[in-house]
Formats: structure tokens, C-alpha cells, sequence
């Protein structure tokens, strides 16, 4: 009950903030320009003193809102999770997080005004049934339905009027997007970090490390779990992420998390931290059996560091980058542990070393900045 008081109070307030306006960051770069920019996106990395390093995303948008600033917009920021926000005035631009709440901001548009969408994972539709259909086998094997946590509700038809796409992803992730008739889509870039630790290549290869953020089933990790507990498994598995947050599962995969010798649950780690540093210098692979992505940014974290990434074909990198998993079945998913564990020891040196290279070259900041710039250049050019 007072859980439910709660949260009535809390979607209360949001809706008297967005009707007030106060939920509206103006001007965030403190410019002086004529025209107007609405980005739907994030808004905590504007409050911050300084730019977490939790997600990617955060660096992200504000490099974002600093690019518009060089095509003399003036930008303001809204939440995408709060439908309540009421602009003011008319913009000349709008570039919203996978648009699906479209009439948040389509009366406060110039009838001239450019639309860009930022999609930054697989169509919402093919993410949502890849999530349920992950749960159901999930429940056949185990007899247990846990809650899910990747839905996100359809894509509004009005892309199609769009003048463009910002894409984290690749070819394989747009297919998703193919009951579209899409708008020009540009292909942008992740980025990884740049560590201050010495990176080590001699890792040790029956030591596998999972970073995954929310939506656990989602990401795979019941399936790693499931793998790595059985009874004299011969490698080790580390466990990264918000994992307490998803009572359900934990509840579920209790024995699996806290009760298994070969697996260890770190919970959340900074990735500036000694800890992540050790894991890092410790682990060959990282791995994300995960059922819908668009670039998944932990991908290119391990690769920052020189670990070689075990993923799935929708995490949005190829075959040149990291080992794909053919499919996400548990006996596939075994196989490849097995076998990659058992890696030469010179082979896998010079694959790690190849990993950082990547990461460096296709990316860095610089990449994700060059590549938002080229972007934002064909679509806003007169």
C-alpha cells in the first residue's frame, strides 16, 4: 500500500512539474542563437557537477546538445519518460529518443521544423516480443514467470515523416526496423572509455565477465547463471550490474548468485574503479547472450580494455570485432565457453590487443562525435 501511495504521489508530481514547465532544461548551452532545438532525450547529465560514468549515454547527450550548439541552435532538454512535459513556443528542430510520444511535442514544431529520430536500440516492437519470448522459455524451464522489464511499447508510424535517423547499431539491427518505410539513417558510434590503468593481454581465459544493465532474462544473464552453476564447471563467471534491482530474479537465482563458487556477483562497478581494473586485467572474455540491442555500449567497455567480447549477433558489432554467438540456445552458449576457454594463450593475446585497437579506432569519443557531426551535417544542411 504505501509503495502504491508512492508512486501515485511521485507520477502526480511529474504531471504538475510538466504542466508548470519546470521539467524543461532551456538554453543548456547558454546561447544567444534565433532558432530552437527541442532534444527529447535525458535530462540528469545537465544537473551533474560532473558526467557519470554509469552509461555512456551520459557523456552522450551532452555532446549532443554541444554539436546543435555548432548549427546555431539554441537547445532545450526534456525526459523522454515523462509524457506530461508541456514545451513552450515553436521549435525549429526536434531530434526525440525513438519517437513514440510523438504529440508530446508535435504542436510546439514550425510547420518548416526538422524532425530527427535518435534510436538507440532495435525497433521497440521486436525488443519487447524477443523479451516475452526469452520469459516463456524461462518459465518452461524453470516454472517460474518473472516480470518483464525491456517493454517498450510500439514506435509511432510518424518516423516515416522524419528527415533522418541517428542509428547505434549495424545492418543486422535495422532489419528490425523493415515495417518502416525508414527516413535517411545515419550509423553513429558507441563509444568506450580510455582507461588510466596499464592494460594487461595476458588474461586468463576460463575467467568470463557479464556487464549488463536492466532486464536481466533480457540481457541473458538466467542463462549464464544457469550454465556456469553446474556442478565442477570448469570456468569462473563474474557478474556485473545492477542485479539487486530485479527482486524477482534475484529471488529466483539466489543459489546461482550467492551460493555458487565459480560465480561471483559484483553488483554495480565503476569502471574508473581498482576493481574494475583487476576484473579487466583478470578476465579474456566478457559475455552478453542478449535478445535485442542496438550497439550495446558494454560491448565496447571490455573491448576499451582489451577483453574479447562473446555476444550476440543483435548487439550491433561484426563478426571482425567480437565472436558471435550463431544463436542464444544454452547448449550454443555453453559450447562456445568451453571452446574459447580452452584459447591458445598467443592467439588470444593478439585478439585482446586487436579489441583495444578497435575500440580506439571505431569507438572513441572522437568516433562517436565525428560520426554524430557528419549526421547532423547531411541532414540539417539547406
Amino acid at each position: 500500500m504505501i509503495k502504491r501511495i508512492r508512486n501515485y504521489l511521485s507520477v502526480c508530481k511529474r504531471k504538475l512539474w510538466g504542466i508548470a514547465g519546470f521539467d524543461i532544461l532551456k538554453n543548456v548551452n547558454h546561447d544567444r542563437y534565433v532558432k530552437r532545438c527541442l532534444l527529447v532525450y535525458i535530462t540528469r547529465p545537465f544537473k551533474m557537477k560532473e558526467i557519470s560514468n554509469r552509461h555512456q549515454n551520459f557523456w552522450q547527450t551532452k555532446e549532443l546538445a554541444r554539436l546543435l550548439g555548432g548549427f546555431q541552435y539554441r537547445v532545450d532538454v526534456i525526459d523522454y519518460q515523462n509524457p506530461y512535459t508541456r514545451p513552450r513556443g515553436k521549435y525549429d528542430l526536434v531530434i526525440g529518443l525513438i519517437p513514440r510520444d510523438i504529440d508530446v511535442y508535435s504542436k510546439h514544431l514550425k510547420t518548416d521544423a526538422k524532425k530527427i529520430a535518435y534510436l538507440t536500440s532495435s525497433n521497440l516492437e521486436f525488443s519487447s516480443k524477443s523479451e516475452q519470448e526469452r520469459l516463456d522459455d524461462l518459465y518452461a524451464r524453470r516454472g517460474v514467470r518473472l516480470l518483464p522489464r525491456r517493454q517498450g511499447g510500439a514506435i509511432s508510424k510518424q518516423i516515416e515523416t522524419f528527415d533522418g535517423a541517428l542509428f547505434f547499431g549495424n545492418d543486422y539491427n535495422l532489419r528490425s526496423y523493415a515495417c518502416f518505410k525508414m527516413p535517411p539513417v545515419y550509423y553513429i558510434a558507441n563509444n568506450g572509455y580510455e582507461y588510466g590503468f596499464p592494460i594487461k593481454y595476458d588474461k586468463n581465459p576460463k575467467k568470463f565477465l557479464y556487464f549488463g544493465s536492466a532486464g536481466h532474462v533480457h540481457k541473458g544473464l538466467d542463462l549464464l547463471l544457469e550454465i556456469f552453476s553446474q556442478e565442477s564447471f570448469p570456468c569462473e563467471l563474474y557478474v556485473c550490474g545492477a542485479i539487486e534491482s530485479e527482486t524477482d530474479f534475484v529471488a529466483e537465482y539466489a543459489k546461482e548468485l550467492y551460493h555458487t563458487p565459480n560465480i561471483h556477483t559484483m553488483g554495480f562497478v565503476d569502471v574508473y574503479s581498482s576493481e574494475f581494473e583487476r576484473l579487466a586485467n583478470e578476465c579474456a572474455f566478457s559475455i552478453l547472450p542478449s535478445c535485442a540491442e542496438g550497439q550495446a555500449g558494454s560491448v565496447v567497455t571490455s573491448m576499451s580494455a582489451g577483453i574479447l567480447s562473446i555476444a550476440s549477433k543483435v548487439c550491433g558489432y561484426g563478426p571482425d570485432e567480437v565472436i558471435l554467438l550463431p544463436d542464444c540456445r544454452k547448449s550454443t552458449i555453453q559450447e562456445y565457453i568451453l571452446k574459447y576457454s580452452k584459447a591458445d594463450k598467443t592467439w588470444l593475446m593478439e585478439q585482446s590487443k586487436l579489441a583495444l585497437q578497435n575500440a580506439r579506432d571505431k569507438y572513441s569519443r572522437q568516433s562517436f562525435t565525428k560520426s554524430v557531426q557528419d549526421a547532423l551535417t547531411s541532414i540539417l544542411k539547406e
